[in-house]
């Protein structure tokens, strides 16, 4: 029987990616972050700002899924989901959760926790506002996590909404979200499997942060 073979050997750096080091590193992670996403961006890294995001229920039913990383901020990175859906309601319950990205083409990856900030009603009309048409009238016809007993139904629908000429006003359950870390790690592997990682952690508003083993 043949194996699969289950042994990674770690790319180096893509060219122009910078090494994780302790000399250098910003002292604010979310700096650090928006290095790195600008980097992947410039190279054209397959689904640069597609994240996973897990949440868990408040009696510690876990989930996760992956979502579009739509901002790094200076204090807090920016997504948007439907407030009804499964990871909306858990950020509700716990006010929590966690993210993971990973960059095949720097073998880079960055993990984080945090807790969950809803966008005031006026940013999320004015984002929803921002959206195209079609991407709007998508929100409105597709409740996340609702049975679909009938997708034609919903086709029909987008078709007649996107085609009229009502304005559309945002849905009350979609809205924006950000997460502002309190623990990040920044991890890189090497060809010889002496990978690093570099951590930070925040307390009463000040980051401190130092390597350690991978």
């Amino acid at each position: 029987m043949t194996h699969p073979q289950t042994t990674n050997v770690f790319p180096a750096l893509a060219a122009g990616a910078a090494p994780l080091d302790m000399a250098t590193a910003p002292a604010n992670p979310l700096r650090l972050l928006r290095t790195s996403c600008a980097h992947v961006l410039a190279i054209n890294a397959c689904e640069p700002m597609y994240v996973t995001l897990a949440t868990a229920s408040a009696t510690g039913d876990v989930s996760s899924r992956t979502v579009q990383l739509l901002a790094v901020e200076e204090d807090t990175v920016l997504f948007t989901t439907n407030f009804g859906s499964r990871k909306g309601v858990e950020m509700t319950e716990t006010g929590r959760a966690a993210v993971s990205l990973y960059w095949r083409e720097t073998a880079q990856s960055v993990n984080f926790t945090g807790t969950v900030e809803i966008a005031s009603d006026e940013e999320n009309d004015r984002r929803f506002s921002e959206d195209t048409r079609a991407v709007q009238v998508a929100r409105v016809v597709s409740f996340h996590g609702k049975p679909l007993p009938d997708e034609e139904v919903q086709i029909a629908a987008f078709k007649e909404l996107y085609e009229s000429e009502k304005p559309i006003p945002r849905p009350e359950y979609w809205k924006w979200y950000r997460i502002r870390p309190d623990a990040m790690t920044f991890w890189e592997g090497r060809p010889e499997s002496l990978n690093r990682r570099l951590h930070y952690a925040r307390k009463d508003e000040v980051w401190a942060h130092g390597m350690v083993q991978a």
